[in-house]
Order: C-alpha cells, then sequence, then structure tokens
C-alpha cells in the first residue's frame, strides 16, 4: 500500500530524465513501479549537482545523528513555491526567531530565512540559546516584538524553559518545527511558556527537503504528503517518488532513512502518516534484537525519567551488534529503579545479564549528549572501546 498517488506514465518519464543526468538507470523491460531501481545518495548528489549547474545551489549535508552525512546541491529557492502551495505557517508582519543551528553546511537554519524572506516577514538569525542565556536576550526579543518560533524541540524547550526561569514572557503565536520528535516534558515545557502558540511542522530530508507538512489543526504526530509525490512504507526505509517541476531535487524511489506508516488525521485531509522510527533502529545484544526507539519510549515512562538516550559501546561481530547497554537519563529517578525496569519489561535480558553482568547499565546524568551541528538529541550514540 502506497501514500499518495502518481501517474505511472509520468513517473517512467521522470525516471528516464533521472537517469540521464545521473539517476539509476531504467531498463527497457520495465512494466511497473517495483521494476524501477532503490535510489540512494550518490543519485542525490549527482541529479542535484546537475540540476542547479545553471541557477546555482547551496551545498548542505544532512544531520549525521544517526548515520554519514550526505551531501546534496540545493537549489536556492529551497521549494519554497511547492510548499507556500499548501502550508504556510508565517505572514507578513511576523518577527520570527530563528532557533536552528548556522554553519557546518546544514540546512535547517538557512530553510527557515528562505521561508521568511518569502513569507515577507522579519526574521532573527540566532541560532539555539541555552536556557541560562535567554534573560540577556529577552529584552530584544520584546523590543523587536518577536512572535514567531522556528526550532528543533530540543531548542524550542531550552528557550522555553529561560523564559520560564526568568519569569518575563514573550507573546509567541507561532511555533514551526522539525527535525526531531517531542518528546513529552519538551512539549509541556514549550506549552507552559507560549500557552498561546500554535504549532506548524514538516518533514523531510536535507536530499530532498519538504516531503510532508503539518498545521494547528492536525494532531501533532501526523502529517500531510505533499502533492505530486508518492511514497512506499519498508521496513529499510520509506521510497519516496515525486514528479513536476519546482522541487529542490525530483526523486524516484529514492530510499529515505525513516520508517513511515499510513495514518489519520483530526483534520480530515488526505495523505497522511506517522514517521514511526529510523530504519536502522534495531541493535543486536549478544545475540537479541532491540529496538532503540522502544527502549527510549519505555524508559522515559518511568516517574521521575525526563528524557532518555541510549550509549552502545560496538562489538566486533557486525555494524550493529553491541556488547554493552547504557541507559543515560535525566530527571530524579533512581537508575537502579530504571535498570530493574528495564530487566522485568525485556525478557531477553534476564538471560543475558547472568552471562553478562555488565551489558546493561543506567546512569542518570545532568544533559544529555546533542549533535553539535544540529542541537539535536539523538535516541543513541556510539563509542568504541
Amino acid at each position: 500500500m502506497t501514500i499518495g498517488e502518481l501517474p505511472w506514465e509520468t513517473l517512467l518519464v521522470q525516471a528516464k530524465q533521472l537517469a540521464a543526468i545521473g539517476g539509476a538507470p531504467v531498463p527497457d523491460t520495465v512494466t511497473g513501479l517495483a521494476d524501477l531501481a532503490v535510489t540512494g545518495p550518490a543519485e542525490i548528489l549527482a541529479t542535484s549537482r546537475r540540476l542547479t549547474a545553471d541557477g546555482g545551489a547551496a551545498v548542505m549535508s544532512s544531520g549525521g545523528t544517526t548515520g554519514r552525512p550526505k551531501l546534496t546541491f540545493v537549489a536556492h529557492h529551497q521549494a519554497i513555491d511547492r510548499l507556500h502551495a499548501v502550508w504556510r505557517p508565517l505572514e507578513p508582519g511576523n518577527v520570527l526567531l530563528n532557533l536552528f543551528t548556522p554553519g557546518r553546511l546544514w540546512a535547517s537554519h538557512y530553510y527557515m530565512q528562505t521561508l521568511a524572506e518569502r513569507s515577507r516577514c522579519h526574521v532573527l538569525p540566532a541560532g539555539p540559546y541555552n536556557p541560562d542565556e535567554v534573560a540577556d536576550w529577552l529584552p530584544i526579543f520584546r523590543e523587536v516584538g518577536v512572535d514567531a518560533l522556528a526550532g528543533t524541540p530540543t531548542a524550542l524547550a531550552d528557550l522555553a524553559q529561560g523564559v520560564l526561569d526568568h519569569g518575563v514572557g514573550l507573546d509567541v503565536r507561532r511555533i514551526i518545527w522539525m527535525a526531531e520528535p517531542w518528546t513529552p516534558a519538551k512539549e509541556a515545557t514549550v506549552r507552559a511558556a507560549f500557552p498561546q502558540a500554535r504549532f506548524w511542522a514538516n518533514y523531510g530530508s536535507v536530499e530532498t527537503f519538504v516531503i510532508a507538512t503539518n498545521d494547528p489543526d492536525c494532531d501533532l504526530s501526523v502529517l500531510h504528503l505533499m502533492p505530486d509525490q508518492l511514497l512506499e512504507p519498508d521496513d529499510d526505509g520509506a521510497l519516496l517518488s515525486r514528479t513536476g517541476e519546482g522541487w529542490t531535487v525530483p526523486t524516484v524511489r529514492y530510499r529515505l532513512g525513516d520508517r513511515v506508516a499510513a495514518a489519520s488525521c483530526r483534520c480530515g485531509r488526505p495523505r497522511a502518516l506517522r514517521v514511526v522510527g529510523r530504519a536502522d533502529d534495531a541493535i543486536k545484544l549478544y545475540g537479541s534484537l532491540f529496538g532503540i526507539g522502544e527502549i527510549v519510549a519505555g524508559v522515559r515512562e518511568n516517574p521521575g525519567v525526563t528524557e532518555a538516550q541510549l550509549v552502545l559501546t560496538r562489538s566486533p561481530e557486525s555494524r550493529h551488534s553491541v556488547r554493552q547497554l547504557t541507559v543515560r537519563f535525566t530527571g530524579t529517578a533512581d537508575p537502579a529503579r530504571v535498570r530493574d525496569w528495564l530487566v522485568r519489561t525485556w525478557y531477553d535480558l534476564p538471560p543475558i545479564l547472568q552471562t553478562y553482568p555488565e551489558a546493561v547499565t543506567v546512569e542518570r546524568v545532568g544533559r544529555l549528549h546533542r549533535v553539535e551541528r544540529t542541537n539535536k538529541v539523538p535516541p543513541m550514540i556510539w563509542r568504541d572501546r
């Protein structure tokens, strides 16, 4: 079952056009979508370079949160016309505080700058703030009338915490978020600081830019696929195809890093989907398979746990094999209780721990690791020792 629809004849024409500029070759015997090759970063790099040769581009890199960064030549228009046809989170007169991290080829900050420019609103290209920095900047934000924010949930929660700590608010009415999911604690902090704000979101990657959008009438975790696109859900990563003009890059069967599933939304609009997890989510601990997202989500449900992250020590067996799994969390919970909960909940753990008692450890920390380029809190980090 696919999400969205595209005529086969249109897809075939698109595939042949991409093949001529560095995309995957199209077999003469092709009769349907499944006969076309699955494509990846190499094809995106080649085709995006060729397509922007005349108009120019910004060379951007994916975040490398859980994998190797991928390069794309992103057309300067950033597909804003495509986006504005279905999604307008900003209006003339808004004053946007852009909390996405600038530099190091990370695309989100520059995307927000372009969105603000094309929306004819003011923008402060700030980047993220630690909560203890916010008090010094609040007078400036208030003076210029900041009423909209854009950032990752992590950056938004840091700003919100600083506002709450200072006790002087901002009249924020619009919040644009993307790049990582919300945690209950971060959402609660942001809503407490900005109770009048309405939430807008979009989903995509640096290689593809925006694929799907969410607005205040939607369920927070549900997005809607933009027109002229088709998604094939797949456990190894959804496959994206898109046709027509105005995209940063057209593509046929490009392998995304996420698993997606069809959904329904309270707004009633079609082509609804959820991002259900990373395709590389599974790890093997002494022969048993575990889902990273499932463990992190479960740990967060423990009383006194605010946020959680896994630190994985590699095993020489294979790329996704680990010999030690450490759960780090913020909050007030007792690490021993959280470890006991893990052992009781995952039936594969007791036999592993009988032989390897140090295979699972739990630590309470003041702050979880963040990806420096993006300011995101990844669900897991690797260490080699």
